[in-house]
């Protein structure tokens, strides 16, 4: 797989959650969030010795300015790791860029400038340090990063990435407000029969290839469960047990039959407050990643984060990147 794909990952012009829209080309991945902030990846290509990534930022808004980080690969323990590389200047003097110890750099207005104007006519963008080059492919890149300006309103404007145009600056679209939601904190007290209930409800729910451990007797009786309110329950036991770790699905239900029990995710983790996580590595060494979260409102849970790591192209376990499509400003239990 070239990437990692979930529910949380749409086609983009599909709206998810108001705005987010996402976009693949070649070696060049866009995901928009719903406030309309675009993060645009670009990587080498796929099975290189040197893998290497570009993070490109934007919010929305006429003012907004245009962020770059660079990350070199870390997935292989014999990654070279270098202080700094050199990218070439265009004619200048080279552009040296300091690297942090996970071999990462935000890069200054110079080098982001100098590396938009390969961009934007399709070259690569090479960096090197002694002997050793990680190339960014500049396939695909044109056009995701038209994709970032037509989803930002930009396209044929002067704050355009990709076809500069006369249109004035104010004619931009807006960034979106970041939704609120107040999180509300799950009682955590057992109840007499709590372990039993777990059981019941776990019982009536349907086999899935999602969940191979859902029949395991020895799953089953790792089941837990908290009650929501007075009448719904959350519930969970292991679904899948890969490597040192354990993948939990978690389901709400109803207190009594029919349960009713509605997954939630067959891999998540609980925070003993009120939300649920679920981080999903894929591709053949873990290099890329999905992210999900959920937020118990009192009433329900509410999606309040998705994201994606990106491209599977060997660059750093769980993904160069965490490119989000749905952000939320949770304020958090009392």
């Amino acid at each position: 797989m070239r990437r990692c794909l979930s529910s949380i990952v749409v086609a983009f012009g599909v709206p998810l959650a108001g705005h987010a829209q996402s976009f693949d080309s070649q070696d060049w991945t866009v995901t928009c969030d719903n406030t309309r902030t675009c993060r645009a990846a670009g990587y080498s290509v796929e099975g290189s010795a040197m893998p290497v990534s570009l993070l490109i930022t934007r919010a929305a808004g006429p003012s907004a300015p245009v962020y770059g980080e660079l990350q070199l690969g870390v997935l292989d323990a014999r990654s070279v790791r270098p202080p700094s590389v050199s990218l070439p200047g265009g004619g200048k003097a080279a552009i040296t860029i300091r690297l942090d110890r996970n071999n990462h750099a935000e890069l200054a207005p110079n080098a982001l400038m100098a590396i938009l104007k390969s961009l934007s006519v399709g070259g690569d963008v090479t960096f090197t340090s002694g002997k050793s080059a990680w190339h960014v492919s500049g396939a695909g890149a044109v056009a995701a990063l038209q994709k970032m300006d037509d989803a930002q309103g930009r396209s044929g404007g002067a704050s355009a990435l990709i076809r500069k145009g006369a249109g004035g600056a104010g004619d931009v679209a807006s960034a979106m407000a970041i939704p609120h939601m107040d999180a509300t904190r799950i009682a955590t007290a057992p109840q007499p029969d709590d372990a039993a209930l777990a059981v019941r409800v776990l019982a009536a729910v349907q086999s899935t290839p999602e969940c191979p451990l859902l029949d395991d007797g020895a799953s089953q009786s790792r089941a837990r469960l908290w009650h929501l309110d007075a009448n719904r329950l959350l519930v969970t036991q292991p679904c899948r047990s890969v490597a040192a770790t354990t993948a939990q699905g978690w389901w709400v239900a109803n207190r009594r039959p029919p349960y009713d029990a509605r997954p939630l995710t067959y891999a998540g983790e609980f925070d003993g407050v009120a939300s649920i996580v679920a981080r999903v590595s894929a591709g053949g060494s873990g290099d890329c990643a999905v992210a999900e979260g959920w937020t118990w409102t009192g009433f329900r849970f509410e999606q309040t984060y998705a994201a994606t790591g990106g491209l599977c192209r060997g660059v750093k376990a769980g993904g160069a990147w965490e490119m989000p499509s749905l952000v939320a400003d949770v304020v958090p239990a009392k």
